[in-house]
């Protein structure tokens, strides 16, 4: 089944880009934890339960990490927990 991305919100994260978390804080399916730095993979759109998951990878874990967002929420929110930087 094709993945279906929602037209009116852009993705806030570049595909292999780096992110530092910028403070702690739990999402719908996962906890992060400030300092941790994620890779950037891919986002999905569900439309039965109304939100956008922002997956990204850890070098030291082998789990996908997701970010939800509800399709209500403002996007710009990712500013005040995450943060681009250049990979190390």
């Amino acid at each position: 089944m094709p993945e279906i991305i929602r037209p009116w919100r852009e993705c806030p994260f570049a595909v292999d880009s780096f992110y530092v978390v910028l403070k702690s804080f739990t999402a719908l399916r996962d906890k992060f934890v400030e300092g941790e730095i994620l890779q950037f993979e891919k986002d999905a759109w569900s439309r039965y339960d109304g939100i956008t998951g922002y997956f990204f990878r850890q070098k030291s874990s082998i789990f996908t990490r997701v970010w939800d967002i509800g399709d209500g929420d403002d996007i710009e929110q990712w500013r005040e927990l995450f943060v681009e930087r250049e990979p190390a």
